[in-house]
């Protein structure tokens, strides 16, 4: 029964039935001249600069923004970008990481065990300009479920002659390492000057990690008659399943009412962070932006820190329809350097319908790591939808690889 329980559970989570099985989506196997082919068509139109959710434009392009500056800026890049903000943005966000269930061999005294690990990242922001002024506030949160691993024992049964009672426990052993951080954010940028910009992000943190050990028995028992005949299976057995309440038994399972948690780590941290950034355009042609960036100032204080780190960057714009980024940053409090390098094309038309599309495409090198991303938009009418994925080059699987949707609004 617990087995059957346990199926039932895989096929609804759509994961792998049988050990040693794993699962993936396919991937598109776009040729190369095909890729170029679709890049020269979309770079050929003319176009007014691309809108986005901020978070996922960064991401597919490389995770360049110190100097990145236009009209949806938010919570997520350069706040001094903040001063470029047009009309009313609402945003809503989803990013998943890190989505990895492999079936882990059996040990003795084990029926099965199994191992999952996976992010989530929901966001939502408005941003709006309040005269000169660019402001923006949202919320973050972050769910990290890091490892967790899930054993089912072997089934103990017994019965007991005297009592005319069976009972049976199976014992559920769930490992979890969890954390989870959230954050409301509010940023604000200003326009020293025609060409310098100033602006600062403010956040709340909130993190907690958790690590432990939950073991849940699942009981099964049942009373027979007396008429029974105990020494006749024929007529034992279908006593025992007449008179088992298994719905009790799931549910008691489902409450935890009988488990038993050993907590290994339980560490909660609050506090405020804050990113600080300039941008400047320079006097030259081609539209160049400059920008200068401290992020996470705080962050080393927390309980799961994230490295505070200085970026300097460039973005050049040659065309309405072609945006580059460059970022080059400096960890620290921890040795290590980033590269960030990204671009974007975007068409844009108003017959029949107001719409448009974006590809963005980068690249980045942190802490010996190199990872791709891409990213592709669509516009209708004052609707934006994106999606961008960011996956690192080690020949991992493309479920581990970030992946990221977003719904703009603007009016």
């Amino acid at each position: 029964m617990i087995q059957k329980f346990l199926k039932t559970l895989k096929i609804s989570l759509n994961l792998p039935l049988e050990n040693g099985e794993t699962f993936y989506f396919p991937l598109l196997k776009v040729r190369f001249k095909l890729y170029i082919l679709l890049v020269l068509f979309i770079v050929s139109h003319l176009a007014i600069p691309a809108r986005a959710n901020e978070s996922l434009r960064i991401a597919g392009m490389g995770g360049a923004f110190s100097a990145v500056q236009y009209p949806g800026a938010s919570i997520f890049g350069n706040p001094a970008g903040l001063t470029n903000s047009r009309n009313n943005n609402l945003s809503m966000g989803l990013s998943t990481y890190n989505l990895e269930y492999n079936s882990l061999p059996v040990l003795e005294g084990e029926q099965s065990k199994a191992n999952l690990s996976f992010g989530l990242r929901p966001s939502l922001y408005f941003s709006r300009n309040i005269g000169k002024i660019g402001i923006s506030v949202g919320y973050i949160y972050d769910m990290n479920n890091r490892n967790t691993t899930l054993t089912v024992k072997e089934t103990l049964a017994e019965y007991i002659v005297d009592e005319r009672k069976f009972a049976s426990e199976t014992d559920a052993v769930l490992e979890y390492h969890l954390a989870t951080e959230s954050s409301p954010v509010i940023s604000v940028g200003y326009p020293i000057n025609p060409v310098l910009s100033f602006g600062i992000s403010l956040r709340y943190t909130s993190q907690v990690i958790k690590e432990g050990v939950i073991n849940n028995p699942m009981t099964l028992t049942a009373i027979h008659g007396e008429d029974v005949n105990r020494n006749d299976a024929t007529k034992l057995l279908p006593a025992i399943i007449d008179n088992l309440d298994a719905g009790a038994a799931i549910d008691e399972f489902r409450s935890g009412e009988n488990s038993q948690e050993e907590v290994i780590k339980d560490l909660g941290e609050k506090g405020f962070d804050v990113d600080l950034g300039i941008q400047t355009r320079l006097p030259l042609p081609g539209d160049i932006m400059v920008g200068f960036t401290i992020n996470r100032i705080f962050q080393k204080q927390l309980a799961d820190s994230r490295n505070s780190n200085i970026r300097l960057g460039i973005a050049i714009s040659p065309k309405k329809w072609l945006s580059t980024a460059f970022d080059y940053g400096k960890y620290m409090y921890k040795d290590g350097t980033s590269i960030n390098l990204g671009w974007e094309v975007n068409h844009n038309w108003e017959k029949w319908f107001k719409g448009g599309l974006i590809f963005r495409n980068g690249i980045s090198r942190e802490f010996s790591r190199n990872k791709i991303s891409v990213g592709i938009g669509i516009i209708l009418g004052r609707s934006y939808w994106d999606y961008a994925l960011v996956k690192e080059l080690n020949g991992e699987s493309i479920l581990k690889a970030s992946h990221m949707i977003s719904s703009t609004t603007r009016f």
